[in-house]
């Protein structure tokens, strides 16, 4: 019964941690400069990752426990649940994306860096804009 427990804690962690790995362009900046392009992004949502994640390890952690006896069902339970874990991932994140916008803006000190945003731009290439942190404003 320890083992099942353990298998189970040990596949919602991994599951955990292959959700926090999910990252994109960082805006950790603010100035003022052109844009030079808008990239329209569907990004697999993370709560979806961590949702099939979860279920996925449950699932397959009790399909695991079903099979053999002793320590053959405890390997098993641990596959079961670490699998499930995985696929329950792909399958969570394809299922829910959210839409962002890359936007690449060539700042007033001649370098261009990418701005991820979570609004739909009201601005075009070779408008002037302000960035502060992942807001972006025609100036």
């Amino acid at each position: 019964m320890a083992a099942r427990v353990f298998a189970s804690f040990a596949a919602l962690l991994a599951a955990l941690l292959l959700a926090a790995c999910a990252s994109g362009p960082q805006a950790n900046f603010s100035g003022t400069g052109t844009v030079q392009s808008i990239a329209e992004i569907q990004k697999p949502s993370q709560a979806g990752s961590i949702v099939g994640a979860v279920g996925g390890a449950l699932l397959g952690g009790w399909l695991g426990s079903n099979i053999g006896g002793g320590t053959g069902q405890t390997i098993a339970t641990t596959v079961g649940a670490l699998g499930g874990s995985v696929a329950g991932s792909t399958v969570g994140s394809k299922a829910a994306t959210e839409t962002v916008w890359d936007v690449t803006v060539q700042f007033e000190d001649g370098i261009a860096r990418t701005v991820r945003t979570n609004q739909r731009p009201t601005f075009r290439n070779g408008d002037k804009v302000r960035v502060s942190g992942d807001v972006i404003q025609k100036i």
